[in-house]
């Protein structure tokens, strides 16, 4: 089994990924900080809307210190939010709308 960790703090959100990486056969753990990571950990879902999880100083310390592969979303993402994330060490950044539909898919991919 798969560890993935989530940095959510909206219940119905984290409720919803959580279901649909559970079907996948994924080892789901809510995290508040990077020592929150369960072992062989290998995913993180960043909530980059929060005000504690959606900032490139989070995403780059989550980064450096884990090494994890991150996907974050938010309600709407704009090009120059989305680069600077993404060059603090997000790898992936979608919608918020989007993420749960394709939670299954982009985490298989990127745990092959």
């Amino acid at each position: 089994m798969n560890n993935i960790a989530l940095f959510v703090k909206d219940f119905q959100k984290g409720t919803e990924l959580s279901d649909r990486l559970t079907a996948i056969d994924m080892d789901v753990t809510f995290a508040e900080s990077v020592y929150d990571i369960p072992d062989l950990c290998r995913v993180g879902i960043v909530d980059l809307d929060d005000k504690k999880f959606g900032h490139v100083q989070f995403v780059s310390e989550l980064k450096s210190q884990t090494g994890l592969t991150l996907l974050g979303y938010m309600k709407k993402v704009h090009k120059e939010t989305r680069d600077k994330l993404k060059a603090a060490g997000c790898d992936i950044v979608i919608s918020k709308a989007s993420v749960v539909t394709n939670a299954q898919s982009l985490v298989k991919e990127l745990t092959k």
